[in-house]
């Protein structure tokens, strides 16, 4: 029998009038790996802090086993601004990380010229040979490798968030532990490193406790699912396909229990009409009968949620690209690009992180100036763009007067019925309490629902989404899939995320080196079976910098003045020290998720040092191409 090393028991919690769980009951054993699924701000991520003691419960246990050992994908990482990543990376306290780390240091000194340092490196030798350190070097350097993190020597105060995240991410897997817990592992991951850590955790002997909105990886990867839903929750034994059979399965037993009680409320009421006002025990037994059981339909059932609304009819024209080039710095982003989108069009971007595809994206809704070539716009194109940001919402507006402010009391959708904006926000996973809800107290998963719901209801006919599945959880997710089934309009899409590829996209455009992009006809996995993806490899950014590091040089252009060079390299800098001080603070963002006003004045520090990005970036483009 295996061992259970977390045994959870009658756990329940309570934000102020939102009930997250009640009477939890569930254990993760070895070798388990268990996913947690669920809406945005149903409890995900408070359960997991419960279970590393940083959350208190309102009642109930969490037992852990005395030999339990954790290891987990920290989402605001504790570091020396001095250290570098190997430093970073070798930080464990377990007998194996010192004794490489002291290796290292060893060396590193004998490589410097201290001299005296001949016994020490080989009792440190024999230590390793002893613990087999060797291979444990090895395979910390491959999967630093593997997840695109390289210049070890790099201070992690230079790291962008996404690297970071992966900096973090190989520590996990890396530190000695039976149970690791990832919380969405595969954000700010692209496609080869999300299949190699798939494949990496798939075969790994160890408990895994798993968040991700990734359905692939669910399926693939986890063999028991625990679903929090409004309050309740539910424990499926299997991956993610026999999850979604299972839950088919409890919805079409409820929808029936739904079907009696509706009927047995048909005739309670006729009942109570032919009844005089003065009601016995009995009779007041039969009416508490049938408010609980009006109770019990309204909490049990969830509607089939859907999503559509109506959009302006494109034009002849959608939008032509002709021999669109972009470089920042010496770096080529996009060469001699020309595309002609079409009515309806289902399109899909993909390619490493850094290497051009936002950049696209903003040329695409004239947010950038392309070097050369241009693009033109059909006269009834209207552009919505899902970017990833979110943080232009008025966080003082509560989520209705916001949603009633873009789209008004009445939406009208694609089949031309008209409905409240109140029911199309429930269609979005919103309910009553939530709609009223100040949009400052939304969890950072909500905020990125109803961002996207305000950028639907504007009624756009091309409709750019960049990573839409980040931050999303999977419920949202297939309501996102069931709208743009239904859209009559053009849709860009760029995304790491396989299965909402697969779902939502008829063809590919693939970055390949030197700003080339090639055009597949098919979905995301039939491109994998005939394509390697060996595409470029990634930048040391794993987040796209807008940062020029250097000035283009053209020949056709006449050379700059000394004064404007130096305007320029100024520009740049200034750019640099607000892409990273932003990135800072975007990091800090989840730390203050229940500190509202923090979490306001954090929002709003972002919002003006994007507003002095974008007007930096301009005066850059501006000297730049003069």
């Amino acid at each position: 029998m295996d061992i259970v090393l977390v045994s959870v028991s009658k756990l329940s919690k309570t934000i102020g009038e939102k009930k997250l769980f009640s009477n939890l009951d569930f254990s993760i054993s070895e070798g388990e790996k268990l996913a947690i699924v669920g809406i945005n701000g149903s409890g995900k991520s408070t359960l997991l802090r419960a279970i590393l003691g940083k959350e208190e419960t309102d009642s109930g246990q969490i037992i852990k086993n005395n030999n339990l050992k954790i290891s987990i994908l920290d989402q605001n990482p504790v570091f020396d601004s001095n250290e570098t990543i190997l430093d970073h990376i070798y930080k464990g306290e377990n007998k194996l990380v010192k004794t490489i780390r002291k290796y290292e240091d060893i060396c590193e000194r004998m490589g410097e010229g201290e001299e005296g340092l001949d016994d020490e490196f080989t009792n440190v030798s024999l230590e390793m040979d002893r613990l087999s350190a060797w291979d444990y070097e090895g395979q910390i350097k491959s999967i630093l490798r593997e997840l695109g993190v390289e210049k070890l020597e790099r201070k992690m105060s230079e790291l962008s968030g996404g690297m970071l995240k992966k900096v973090e991410l190989a520590k996990a897997l890396i530190d000695e532990s039976n149970l690791l817990i990832l919380d969405e592992p595969t954000n700010h991951l692209d496609v080869k490193s999300i299949l190699w850590l798939e494949d990496y955790l798939a075969n790994l002997d160890k408990a895994i406790l798993l968040i991700t909105h990734d359905r692939y990886f669910l399926d693939r990867i986890v063999n028991k699912i625990l679903e929090l839903d409004r309050g309740n929750y539910f424990l499926y034994e299997g991956n993610y396909s026999i999850y979604l059979e299972r839950k088919v399965e409890r919805e079409e037993t409820l929808q029936k229990q739904e079907d009696k009680i509706k009927q047995f409320l048909k005739q309670e009421v006729k009942w109570l009409k032919r009844q005089p006002k003065a009601r016995t025990t009995k009779q007041k037994a039969r009416i508490d009968r049938a408010n609980e059981l009006q109770g019990r339909e309204k909490r049990e059932i969830q509607k089939d949620l859907e999503l559509s609304v109506a959009a302006k009819r494109q034009g002849k024209t959608i939008l032509e690209i002709h021999n669109l080039k972009k470089s920042i710095g010496e770096r080529v982003l996009i060469n001699d690009f020309t595309y002609t989108f079409k009515a309806k069009e289902r399109l899909g971007i993909i390619g490493p992180n850094g290497i051009g595809k936002s950049t696209l994206l903003n040329l695409m809704a004239g947010r950038l100036t392309p070097d050369s070539g241009y693009l033109k716009p059909g006269l009834n194109t209207k552009v919505g763009y899902f970017d990833q940001t979110s943080s232009e919402l008025p966080l003082e507006r509560n989520v209705l007067e916001y949603i009633k402010d873009v789209a008004g009391e009445m939406i009208e959708t694609e089949s031309g019925e008209k409905i409240s904006a109140s029911k199309m926000l429930e269609r979005f996973l919103f309910d009553g309490k939530l709609q009223y809800t100040p949009i400052a107290k939304l969890s950072g998963g909500e905020r990125r629902r109803l961002f996207l719901v305000q950028i639907l209801m504007t009624g756009p006919n091309f409709l750019i989404l960049d990573e839409p599945t980040n931050d999303l959880d999977i419920q949202t997710l297939s309501v996102l899939e069931s709208f743009l089934d239904e859209f009559p309009g053009t849709v860009v899409i760029v995304s790491h995320d396989r299965y909402f590829l697969d779902r939502t996209a008829e063809s590919l455009l693939i970055f390949r080196k030197e700003g080339k992009l090639d055009h597949y006809i098919g979905t995301f996995s039939s491109f994998l079976e005939v394509d390697s993806l060996e595409i470029e490899n990634e930048p040391s950014s794993s987040k796209e910098s807008t940062i020029p590091k250097t000035i283009v040089t053209n020949e056709e252009k006449p050379k700059k003045s000394k004064q404007d060079q130096k305007k320029i390299q100024s520009l740049e800098k200034e750019i640099a020290s607000l892409e990273e001080k932003k990135t800072k603070l975007e990091t800090n963002l989840s730390t203050f998720a229940n500190d509202h006003m923090e979490l306001s004045k954090i929002t709003q520090e972002i919002q003006t040092i994007e507003a002095e990005i974008l007007y930096k970036m301009e005066e850059w483009e501006k000297f730049h191409n003069e």
